[in-house]
C-alpha cells in the first residue's frame, strides 16, 4: 500500500507551538499508511528526539548567518531579515522539489522569516494544511490586546515590522491558493478567523491541542516540593515565564501580589530573570531559572499547589493543559481559549483578564482554603484524561488529511 508522505513544517523544534508538530510527528509515524517528515529551520534534533520512523530534516544550512548577512544586520535588521527570508525560502523550495510530499502541514513559520509568499511558490498540486497557533497567518500580528493607562486606552501588538506588505501577501495567498485548509486549536480561534476564511472559501477545522501524558502525569507532591526547596508552611503558586513578559501578564501578577496578603504565600517561578526584580512584602520567591527539560518542567507543576496563567492574549496555552494533566489546578485569566479548558470552581479558577484585584482576591482565598485546591486538581486531571488524549488528536488529523487528499485532483 502506498504511504502518504506528510511534511510537518515549522520554524523551530523548541517552544510551545513546536511541541504540537513534534508530538504529532511521533504519533502519526506509528500509524499505517503514512511516511512522516518533520522539517524545521533550526539545528538538527538530538538523538531519540523523534521516533526512528520520523524523517527529520533541518533546513538550517549554517549554524551562523552568512558573513555578509551578519554585517548587514548591524546596519539594518530589516534588510538582514529579507536576506534570511530568501535563504530559507530557497532551502524549503529545494526540499519540496526533491521530496515531492503529498501534503504539507504548516505550523508557526514567522520566526524563520518566511511567509505567505513562500507558501504561494509551493507546487499548486500539493495541498496545504495550516494550524493557527496564533493570528499571524490571518492578521499579520500574532497577538493584540488593549490596556488602560493614565485613563487612555492603549493598543499593543506582537507581530511584524511590515504589516501592510504582509497583509497584501496574505490576501494574494488566500485568494489564489485553492487547496488550503486551516486548523484552529480552539473554538475561540475558529470564531475569530471564520469570517475571513469564509470570504475566501477556506475550510477551518477545530483540532484541540494535546500534551505528552507520558511526562505530564501526577507525581509525589511532597517529593517534588522538596526537590525545588518549597516549604510546607506556605501555599505555593507557580508560573513559567520571563519575569517581565507583559503579554503573559507578569505585570498583572506582580500588582496582584503587591495588593494581596502574602505572609503564607510562596511563588516558584521558572524563566529568564529581568534586571529589575520586583520586591513584594512578605512574599517568598524561589527562582528555578530557565527550565526547558520536559521532565523537570513536569516536576515544577507537581511541586506547587496551583499554577498561575495571567496572560492577556492567548489562543490556549499548553502550560495550562500540562498543569492540569499533572493534577495541579490553574488560576487563569478568562481570555482566548482558556475557558474552553477550565470551568471556574470546577477544574480551576478564572479571573477577568488584567484585573489584578480579582487575582489578588483569589490568591488570598486559596491561602484561606476557601477553594479546595486538591479537589480542583483532581477534577482538572480528570478533564485532561478525557480531552488531552494524543490518540484523539492523531486520528482527527488523519481524518482531515484523508479528506484533503481526496479533494486533491
Amino acid at each position: 500500500m502506498k504511504k502518504h508522505k506528510i511534511v510537518l513544517l515549522s520554524d523551530n523544534l523548541q517552544g510551545g507551538a513546536a511541541l504540537v508538530p513534534n508530538l504529532l510527528a511521533n504519533d502519526l509515524s506509528a500509524q499505517e499508511g503514512y511516511e512522516v517528515h518533520r522539517w524545521h529551520f533550526t539545528p538538527p534534533a538530538t538523538p531519540a528526539f523523534f521516533q526512528p520512523s520520523v524523517q527529520e530534516k533541518s533546513l538550517y544550512r549554517n549554524r551562523k548567518r552568512p558573513f555578509v548577512e551578519r554585517i548587514v544586520k548591524n546596519f539594518s535588521k530589516k534588510v538582514a531579515s529579507v536576506m534570511r527570508h530568501k535563504r530559507n525560502e530557497l532551502a524549503l523550495l529545494e526540499a519540496v522539489k526533491r521530496e515531492r510530499p503529498d501534503l504539507i502541514h504548516v505550523h508557526n513559520i514567522h520566526s524563520a522569516d518566511i511567509d505567505h509568499s513562500t507558501l504561494q511558490k509551493l507546487p499548486a498540486d500539493i495541498p496545504i494544511v495550516w494550524t493557527l497557533h496564533d493570528f499571524w497567518p490571518l492578521k499579520a500580528i500574532a497577538f493584540s490586546w488593549s490596556e488602560r493607562e493614565d485613563k487612555q486606552l492603549q493598543r499593543y501588538k506582537i507581530g511584524t515590522w511590515s504589516r501592510a506588505a504582509l497583509l497584501q501577501k496574505r490576501d494574494a495567498f488566500f485568494s489564489q491558493r485553492k487547496n488550503l485548509t486551516l486548523v484552529a486549536p480552539s473554538a475561540y480561534v475558529q470564531r475569530v478567523v471564520r469570517h475571513y476564511a469564509a470570504r475566501h472559501q477556506v475550510p477551518c477545522a477545530v483540532i484541540p491541542y494535546v500534551i505528552n501524558r507520558g511526562f505530564f502525569r501526577p507525581q509525589d507532591h511532597a517529593a517534588a516540593a522538596e526537590k525545588w526547596g518549597l516549604t510546607s508552611d506556605k501555599t505555593w503558586i507557580g508560573i513559567g515565564s520571563t519575569w517581565n513578559n507583559s503579554r503573559k501578564g507578569m505585570d498583572v501578577l506582580w500588582r496582584a501580589l503587591a495588593h494581596a496578603d502574602c505572609r503564607s504565600l510562596g511563588l516558584l517561578i521558572w524563566g529568564h530573570e529581568s534586571n529589575q526584580q520586583p520586591i513584594i512584602k512578605d512574599l517568598t520567591i524561589r527562582n528555578a531559572g530557565y527550565v526547558s527539560e520536559t521532565d523537570r518542567v513536569a516536576s515544577l507543576y507537581a511541586a506547587v499547589d496551583a499554577f498561575i496563567c495571567p496572560t492577556k492574549a492567548d489562543t490556549g496555552p499548553l502550560t495550562v493543559m500540562e498543569s492540569m494533566a499533572v493534577g495541579t489546578p490553574v488560576l487563569a485569566s478568562r481570555v482566548g481559549g482558556i475557558p474552553e479548558r477550565i470551568s471556574h470552581g470546577e477544574s480551576g479558577l478564572l479571573f477577568p483578564s488584567q484585573d489584578h484585584l480579582a487575582l489578588a482576591a483569589l490568591l488570598e482565598d486559596i491561602q484561606k482554603d476557601i477553594w479546595p485546591l486538591k479537589e480542583l486538581g483532581e477534577r482538572a486531571r480528570s478533564f485532561a484524561l478525557q480531552n488531552f488524549e494524543p490518540q484523539r488528536q492523531v486520528h482527527q488529523h488523519m481524518d482531515l488529511y484523508q479528506s484533503v487528499l481526496q479533494r486533491t485532483p
